[in-house]
């Protein structure tokens, strides 16, 4: 299998993404890795990327970052190209000066249109400079004099792309609401919404809610806007990846191998692709093995990192708890060759399920057996015995008492009063 992360290809890994997208994740991997050369190619490219933007600010943050790296060794750094910082830097402030000015006008002319527009600018502008919070800001205005639900819709989408450019998911939820709630939805914006919804899931820790989302994403339909978000191998690996921490076998291959569209998603990630159908067709030692490569790359996520080590265990747990299923014993050195650990390993985690309650077992630590706990079922038929037998009084008192009451004309009487 390919490594899901093209962090050996940079600029490939990259091109899926929007500008601003692209930025964000090379300045992530560049703040985590532990590599030095990957971490000079991510700032250098990010130092290209930068140019392509209004956001001076950033390209000289960078370029001190790079100049870092190289520890006083001009071999290999580039120029400051510092006619570029300055003629952006005018240009940025005689358009914010030129919009504030159009937004004054048009509030003086009361048109909902305008001043919205003016808004719209003003908020590209500052996502261009890199300034998301004072985009957000001027967003947030605009959305005051929304008046068409289309407008409504692109408001929230923003509002989204600029949370997630942050890396704040707690609001993306609501806004994705809001959105879902307006009359002007087609094929693309509901992909858009199902999108939406899976990243704030992920990022919350609910991959059941968060593989659902994503298995109705069509990626075709999430377009060059959304791209600074998510591109269609981020849908598949994490929709694929929360599915196996949170559903069965046959769930993931009806939810997800299964389906039209979320197949679309998996074509663009073979490697994913065949992640998931290891886990389906039991080849357990091939997909903990792939899992286990993919620990490093995947903490260079910029939204996936923080749930890479509860995923992958919930993910282990899972496939040992399906493995121990169709058997009544297995011994724990089979399975430790299955998972490709040693049987001390193998015995701890199974301990470990064990007490958590999610196997049903107990070993035989002497033997290196895991035995099915079997019920007493001698015990479980007298108990339920006693529970018919209390029921059958309960009831049998209940009716004699009725008739009682009955019998002695016992009970509330409604009297009618005449009119």
């Amino acid at each position: 299998m390919a490594t899901p992360l093209l962090t050996d290809d940079l600029e490939t890994y990259t091109s899926q993404y929007g500008t601003h997208g692209a930025i964000q994740r090379l300045q992530f991997i560049a703040s985590q890795t532990v590599r030095k050369s990957l971490k000079v190619d991510a700032t250098k490219l990010c130092l290209e990327l930068l140019k392509r933007t209004q956001n001076y600010r950033g390209y000289t943050e960078t370029y001190n970052s790079l100049k870092e790296l190289h520890e006083g060794n001009e071999a290999g750094l580039p120029s400051l190209d510092q006619v570029w910082i300055d003629a952006t830097q005018k240009q940025a402030g005689i358009l914010k000066d030129l919009y504030e000015q159009d937004l004054h006008q048009a509030k003086a002319s009361q048109t909902k249109d305008s001043i919205r527009t003016c808004h719209t600018q003003l908020t590209n502008l500052c996502l261009e400079l890199g300034d998301y919070a004072a985009a957000e800001k001027y967003l947030a205005k605009s959305r005051e004099y929304c008046t068409e639900p289309q407008a409504v819709f692109s408001t929230c989408m923003t509002i989204i792309k600029l949370r997630a450019l942050q890396q704040q998911y707690a609001d993306i939820q609501s806004f994705t609401s809001k959105a879902q709630n307006t009359p002007f939805k087609d094929d693309a914006s509901r992909s858009k919404i199902y999108a939406s919804f899976g990243l704030y899931y992920m990022t919350s820790g609910k991959y059941k809610d968060a593989a659902t989302s994503f298995a109705q994403v069509k990626p075709l339909d999430l377009g060059v806007g959304f791209s600074d978000i998510l591109g269609a191998q981020d849908v598949a690996l994490y929709g694929v990846l929360c599915a196996l921490g949170s559903l069965d076998r046959r769930e993931v291959q009806s939810k997800l191998l299964d389906s039209s569209s979320f197949r679309e998603c998996l074509e663009s990630a073979p490697h994913i692709h065949e992640l998931a159908t290891d886990f389906c067709s039991c080849r357990y030692a091939a997909c903990l093995s792939f899992l286990e490569k993919m620990k490093e790359p995947l903490s260079l996520d910029v939204h996936l990192h923080a749930q890479v080590a509860g995923l992958c265990e919930q993910i282990r747990s899972k496939v040992i708890v399906q493995y121990f299923a169709p058997f009544t014993s297995v011994s724990l050195h089979t399975m430790a060759e299955a998972f490709n650990t040693d049987v001390g390993s193998m015995q701890a985690e199974v301990a470990k399920l064990i007490a958590e309650g999610q196997l049903d077992a107990k070993i035989d630590s002497q033997r290196k057996i895991l035995f099915l706990s079997h019920s007493d079922q001698r015990r479980s038929t007298y108990l339920n015995a006693l529970r018919v037998s209390g029921e059958f009084l309960d009831s049998t008192h209940a009716l004699i008492l009725r008739m009682n009451l009955l019998k002695h004309d016992f009970g509330v009487h409604l009297v009618r009063q005449k009119k």
